[in-house]
């Protein structure tokens, strides 16, 4: 009787053990199977990731407000960008957005991505900075601005840098060494022929620029070539210091301003103004309106002054009497230009961006 009750014990103690290892090499089984599903489902999601990004070659070349970036070669790379209102361009840029191409902005038109301030155009509407009833900001990956204070005019956490259009491609200008003809130089385009002040008007600042060329040519006796103006009259008594044009071919006003000792800008809204960065690569110091919206970087003690209203006459004659110490040029060059700029630009694609086709810098195409 005691032998039974041994054996008993011992085959149960046998069929605990069994089931236990039983246990174990399903429970080992269960784990292989899961394994290899995670190890497929990195390995599918990794394909998928691969297979859907999108290829240089998968850009088209696309039309303002869009820009094509492109790399050293002149070729695109794989982001877009959008640089002003959208206006009538909301299904092309829903487009692009579901075949998977990403976007980065930049503010070069007025106070893109906000509304504007001048409202004798269509970009003072909420509507072309909505899409969906989302900004603009909810579909980029970062953006590229011009601001002081890039939070007021930026919505949303996204990654910032303080870069523009303006900064590439000026050094391709040389200066020349032909006679000075006028102290100074402005462009100041007329909306219509009653000499209103309108859309330009506004940007440019025309009642700002008027009593400047009013100050510098009536009380310093400086002469000036004012660009745009035409046949509108300017509200000086020295007329003979001052000569006005419309506008000018490319070349012709390089050469005008090559022939001018500076560049007088009382420009307001103004996002990326090209033409401070070519006064700059030409060796003109600038003389800019201190209240104006992009292009403040580019004023410092070796490239210009600022001005405004109620200091005009004071910041004119203290330019004059520094000009020979700045060196606006050295400064462009050794700060912007494409490859500086282009380096900055691709560097922070790349952090928002992993997946950026290869390249040594990262330039807007004009």
């Amino acid at each position: 009787m005691r032998r039974k009750k041994i054996n008993t014990t011992y085959y149960f103690i046998l069929l605990i053990i069994l089931l236990i290892v039983l246990l174990i090499v399903y429970i080992c089984i269960l784990n292989i199977k899961n394994s290899n599903t995670i190890s497929n489902t990195i390995s599918n999601t990794i394909s998928n990731t691969i297979s859907n990004t999108i290829k240089p070659e998968d850009i088209p070349n696309v039309k303002w407000p869009f820009v094509n970036l492109i790399d050293e070669n002149k070729k695109n790379i794989n982001i877009l960008c959008i640089v002003a209102h959208i206006d009538n361009n909301k299904k092309d840029f829903l487009e692009y957005i579901n075949k998977g191409i990403k976007f980065i902005g930049c503010s070069s038109y007025l106070s893109f991505p906000r509304i504007c301030d001048n409202n004798k155009g269509s970009c003072h509407l909420e509507k072309n900075i909505k899409i969906n009833n989302k900004y603009i900001e909810d579909y980029v990956l970062g953006w590229c601005h011009c601001f002081r204070e890039p939070d007021k005019y930026i919505k949303g956490n996204i990654p910032k840098i303080l870069l523009s259009e303006s900064d590439f491609n000026a050094e391709r200008l040389k200066p020349e060494n032909i006679q000075i003809k006028y102290d100074y130089i402005a462009v100041q385009p007329i909306d219509n022929e009653e000499c209103e002040v309108k859309w330009h008007g506004h940007n440019k600042n025309w009642p700002l620029a008027e009593k400047s060329i009013q100050i510098l040519s009536d009380d310093l006796n400086l002469k000036g070539l004012i660009i745009g103006r035409g046949n509108c009259s300017i509200n000086i008594k020295k007329k003979e210091n001052i000569e006005t044009t419309d506008f000018l071919n490319y070349d012709e006003f390089i050469k005008k301003i090559n022939m001018s000792k500076f560049m007088l800008l009382p420009n307001l809204e103004d996002a990326s103004p090209r033409i401070i960065t070519e006064s700059l690569c030409l060796n003109k110091p600038i003389f800019v309106n201190e209240n104006i919206l992009g292009g403040w970087k580019y004023v410092n003690d070796k490239t210009g002054e600022f001005f405004n209203e109620r200091n005009i006459k004071e910041q004119a004659e203290k330019l004059l009497k520094n000009y020979d110490n700045y060196t606006p040029r050295k400064y462009y060059e050794n700060n912007y230009g494409t490859i500086n700029s282009g380096k900055r630009l691709k560097e922070f694609i790349q952090s928002i961006y992993p997946e950026l086709s290869p390249c040594e810098y990262v330039k807007f195409k004009i």
